[in-house]
This record gives C-alpha cells, sequence and structure tokens, in this order.
C-alpha cells in the first residue's frame, strides 16, 4: 500500500527519539523504523538504552529504567522520582541538541516512548527551551502533575502530542491516559489520544494512527 503524497510543510527531515519501557533495550523497538515511514520526509531513528539501576518495584533487582518505580500497577498514586526523571530529562534533551548540531532544527525533532518512556517523552518536551516537532506516549502517563506548570517551558505549548492506551492494560492502568490527557488538555497542550482493545502493548493500529498524526501535524508545521 503506498502512502498519499503529501508536501509536508517545512519540515524536510524528521527525528524520532524513542525511549523504551522497564528492563527493556532500544533495539527491542528498532522494527518501528520499517514501520512509521511519512511521504517524502525521511526518518531518523534513535533508540537509547535507560541506564541499569536498582528498581524498586522488582526487590532493587538492577535493570534498564529511566527512573525508579515504587509499585506495579501503576495508578494515579504512584510515587515519583524527581531526581531519577531529571537525570533522564537532561540525557534527552543532550540527544536533542546533538542532533541539532547535526543540522536538525528543533522543530524536526520528535521525542517518543513506549510505557516508562512515554512518560519521560512527556517530561522531556514539555520542559525543553525550543519548540519540537511532537511528542509520542505509548501506554505511558504523567510525571510530576502536580509540577507540570512550573516545570514547563512556553516553546513547546503548542506542540501536538500522541497518546495510544490500551484499555485492558494492567500494568500501567488505563485510567491514566485519562487522567494525563485531561491535565494536559486543559493546560492547552494539543493532544490527541487514541485506545486500543489491548493489555500492556503497542499495536499495528497504533502504529498507522501514530503514521496518521505525524503526517497531518507536520504538514501544517
Amino acid at each position: 500500500r503506498q502512502p498519499a503524497s503529501v508536501k509536508m510543510g517545512s519540515v524536510q527531515k524528521l527525528a524520532i527519539i524513542w525511549m523504551h519501557g522497564l528492563g527493556d533495550r532500544g533495539s527491542s523497538w528498532r522494527e518501528m523504523q520499517g514501520e512509521i515511514t511519512l511521504p517524502n520526509v525521511p526518518i531518523k531513528w534513535q533508540f537509547p538504552d535507560a541506564p541499569v539501576a536498582a528498581v524498586t518495584c522488582n526487590d532493587g533487582y538492577r535493570m534498564t529504567s529511566w527512573f525508579d518505580i515504587k509499585d506495579i500497577p501503576v495508578d494515579e498514586n504512584a510515587k515519583d522520582y524527581p531526581q531519577d526523571v531529571q537525570v533522564s530529562v537532561d540525557r534527552i534533551h543532550s540527544m536533542i541538541a546533538d542532533l541539532e548540531k547535526e543540522g536538525y532544527q528543533s522543530h524536526e525533532i520528535a521525542v517518543g516512548g513506549f510505557s516508562q518512556g512515554g512518560a519521560m517523552a512527556i517530561q522531556a518536551m514539555i520542559r525543553y527551551s525550543k519548540p519540537l516537532a511532537a511528542a509520542i506516549c505509548y501506554s505511558g502517563w504523567v510525571l510530576l502533575r502536580n509540577d507540570i506548570t512550573s516545570l514547563a517551558q512556553p516553546a513547546n505549548k503548542n506542540t501536538p502530542i500522541f497518546w495510544g492506551h490500551g484499555q485492558m492494560d494492567t500494568t500501567v492502568n488505563f485510567s491514566l491516559q485519562g487522567v494525563g490527557v485531561s491535565l494536559l488538555s486543559g493546560l492547552g497542550y494539543p493532544v490527541q489520544h487514541h485506545t486500543y482493545p489491548i493489555p500492556h502493548s503497542s499495536s499495528p493500529q497504533e502504529n498507522r494512527d501514530l503514521v496518521a498524526f505525524l503526517t497531518s501535524k507536520l504538514a501544517t508545521a
């Protein structure tokens, strides 16, 4: 199936930094390179690995983790670890800055991720000092909800957010999508949200919806 040709506004290329979930590796998501494609816009993907750290919900076992998690399932009362989140935000921001040095404009760079990585994508976007292309959250949640207004940079107030979540998710509770979308939309962020009849995972339809989202948003960039 050939995608329809579309003029992508001022975006001639796109870079996506994609963060994996707890205990995973960036390489697990490399198949997205073939599934998320845009007509006439080449995409450079980066799939970093989170640092290895002791994780409370797994009895202190050391694994890849962007920040500590106290309990699984993650629910509306989940404990936040601000220092961990800040360290990971700084690392993602450094990757964005490196892409800018390579010749990408900030509005040609998107951040995304799954679960813990999706939570980090939202944090990295709202805190960056220049406008980004988009934030993509698969089955994630909004960290530090009470601090969002003080953490947010005005540069990304209009940056579009894609949020997909499984209705049968019992790892990162499905209710967290509604909580997060309500919060972000209430603050003026343009959020497009989709739900799927799946557990804590991604789906082909989610990827198709993401392609449509990126095509639409970047065409009007």
